[in-house]
């Protein structure tokens, strides 16, 4: 959906699961539901209850306070049906059953269930740790990425968890923003990972005024608001790493570090920042074009140059952007590009490649489909790979070893090719 419907959405959710999940949310008081009548009719009779509430707001009739009461139901009923849908996903279950992993009630759950089935009774029964999981994969999302940096400072801290403190690393961030229009208001929230036993505090702060268009009371207007910044650490105590997301360059960067080691860890540290590895992109000129590697090993059918930026060098010019079709029989960006670039044999004495997606298609599955994932890469060494389950990280950094990407001390830790080959 390019579009999120709460209706389409409540439509792929058993029964059972939507009754425990209604039951449960806060504008459930204000619905009038005989949950004895048949099944089949239960999803439209929720709909038609939310109706008649929009039916209620748009004609009036309401004191200010109980409108605004009433529209913070619908909004939060809404917004909670699409942060469910958010994290139907592998990678979301993968991380639910993580964190549940000592919570037989919780495992005992997901038994028969959907990815949104089991979305939807987190959020009801264990909104902690769907929160937990949510914050974890956002931040996920955004590792590699252009506000993203890694630092190392001594392991084995203890991380504050007085409400005074982290008050404190709040307000100073935020003093930090005033530049950029930021106002007073903040929000700190403390997330750990049974997993790795790393630990997230993430910081919202208030925006600058933004103006935004919308709809209300089915007028067209607009509203100021202020968006929230948000800025997030993860600190691993085993490995003494810490990765930090933070707007406004090198800097801030900084900044928000001395201040988390001043007051959530409470000693002053002198991180040591960990470049990133470049990845030798440029091996994937020829190598797509003519490859020698075996990927039926790794239970992989194909591999092709998805997308491709190419750079002239040593000179001035214009970069030229190639993109292929996902089909999997049809030439790929590296093929496109050879005759884009005017170029017969290869692209090594002109052009570098400076970022490329990936596209990996594994075996057939017993319909005679082949599954897929994509992936970025740039040569600076930034990624989405983080972005992909656990299995197909792996898989995806197989691919970059086998195509002389990178080497096999640059995978990260735990990474075994090995233990990917089919037998």
């Amino acid at each position: 959906m390019l579009v999120f419907n709460d209706r389409h959405f409540m439509r792929h959710i058993s029964m059972p699961t939507l009754r425990e999940f209604t039951q449960q949310h806060q504008i459930n008081p204000r619905l009038s539901i005989n949950w004895e009548a048949a099944a089949d009719t239960l999803h439209a009779l929720i709909g038609q209850n939310l109706d008649q509430l929009e039916e209620t707001l748009s004609q009036g009739g309401l004191d200010a306070e109980e409108r605004k009461a009433l529209e913070h139901d619908l909004m939060l009923w809404h917004d909670d049906l699409r942060r469910a849908h958010c994290m139907s996903n592998a990678q979301a279950l993968q991380e639910f059953r993580s964190i549940c992993a000592d919570d037989p009630m919780a495992l005992t759950a997901f038994e028969n269930r959907t990815e949104r089935e089991i979305a939807l009774w987190m959020l009801a029964f264990r909104d902690k740790a769907f929160r937990d999981a949510e914050l974890h994969l956002a931040f996920q999302a955004k590792s590699n990425g252009k506000f993203w940096k890694k630092h190392l400072i001594p392991a084995g801290l203890t991380l504050s968890n007085e409400r005074e403190k982290l008050d404190q690393f709040c307000d100073e961030v935020t003093k930090l923003y005033k530049k950029v229009g930021a106002g007073k208001s903040s929000h700190v929230e403390v997330s750990e990972r049974a997993k790795d036993e790393s630990v997230q505090v993430t910081i919202y702060v208030e925006g600058p005024v933004t103006a935004i268009a919308h709809f209300e009371q089915s007028n067209f207007t607009r509203v100021t608001t202020r968006i929230a910044l948000e800025t997030a650490l993860v600190y691993h105590p085993k490995l003494g790493i810490v990765e930090s997301i933070v707007k406004g360059g090198a800097k801030n960067h900084a900044a928000v570090l001395q201040l988390f080691g001043e007051h959530v860890l409470g000693q002053k540290i002198e991180p040591e920042e960990i470049e990133k590895k470049a990845f030798r992109l440029n091996a994937l000129r020829d190598g797509m074009l003519s490859p020698t590697v075996d990927w039926s090993e790794f239970g992989v059918e194909k591999v092709r140059l998805r997308r491709a930026k190419f750079s002239p060098i040593g000179k001035a010019g214009v970069a030229v952007h190639v993109e292929a079709t996902p089909e999997m029989d049809k030439p790929d960006a590296a093929q496109e590009a050879l005759g884009t670039l005017k170029i017969t044999h290869s692209f090594e004495a002109d052009y570098s490649l400076d970022s490329a997606t990936l596209i990996v298609y594994m075996q057939a599955d017993a319909k005679g489909k082949y599954p897929h994932f994509s992936f970025g890469v740039q040569s600076m060494g930034s990624s989405t790979i983080k972005n992909l389950s656990d299995k197909n990280q792996s898989i995806a950094q197989a691919v970059l070893k086998a195509l002389d990407v990178i080497e096999a001390e640059d995978a990260p830790d735990g990474f075994d090719a090995e233990e990917l080959k089919v037998a």
